[in-house]
């Protein structure tokens, strides 16, 4: 009965130890992951200051997309402006699967969760868009696309909504978290810096 004991007990000593590494493991490509997504944000602030037409604007804003993406390990997003004229969202820059198709594509700025983002200018995390009244489906059917999960946050500008960044499906299939919302925000607010330099410039 001992020996039945300590056998138990070194088995459990050793998955708990063995747990104790995937879990350190773990942590530590994390750490390494957000030491780059840092080093990256200092250069893109670097870069941001740099911008002073809507040409580099363009470019730095697909930069700042592709970031995102690479941050999140996820395989599509957009950026989409809003028209004041027409009271749109326009999808000014586009990666992944609908990169040539959906550039320029309009939507109403209250549709979609998109549009909720600009309503409220707040970020959001939707797991399961379908099971969302926010989800804009129509987009999805249009292009033959599939959004499995999403995260999204406002371009603000002084106080005002001029923009939304959203990132969509991860490689992992994963749901998007707290730090991911929060990662992205921060990109949101240095593409919207530089936003409103170029227009301030005009």
């Amino acid at each position: 009965m001992s020996n039945l004991t300590t056998t138990q007990t070194l088995r459990l000593l050793q998955r708990e130890n063995t747990e104790m590494k995937e879990e350190n493991e773990r942590l530590q490509e994390e750490v390494l992951a957000l030491r780059e997504f840092l080093r990256g944000l200092r250069a893109l602030q670097q870069d941001a200051q740099a911008v002073t037409s809507a040409q580099e604007l363009e470019a730095f804003l697909s930069k700042v997309l592709y970031t995102a993406l690479k941050a999140m390990d996820a395989a599509d997003g957009s950026l989409l402006l809003v028209d004041d004229k027409t009271d749109e969202l326009v999808f000014a820059v586009v990666k992944g699967m609908l990169q040539s198709t959906l550039r320029g594509y309009r939507i109403p700025k209250t549709t979609g969760v998109a549009g909720w983002v600009a309503t409220h200018a707040e970020p959001l995390v939707v797991d399961h868009p379908r099971l969302d009244d926010r989800f804009y489906s129509r987009i999805d059917e249009t292009f033959g696309f599939a959004t499995t999960s999403l995260v999204c946050a406002p371009l603000l500008s002084q106080d005002k909504v001029i923009g939304v960044i959203e990132v969509l499906n991860k490689f992992s299939q994963k749901a998007f978290n707290e730090m991911d919302l929060n990662l992205l925000t921060i990109l949101a607010y240095i593409a919207a810096e530089a936003i409103e330099r170029v227009e301030g410039s005009e």
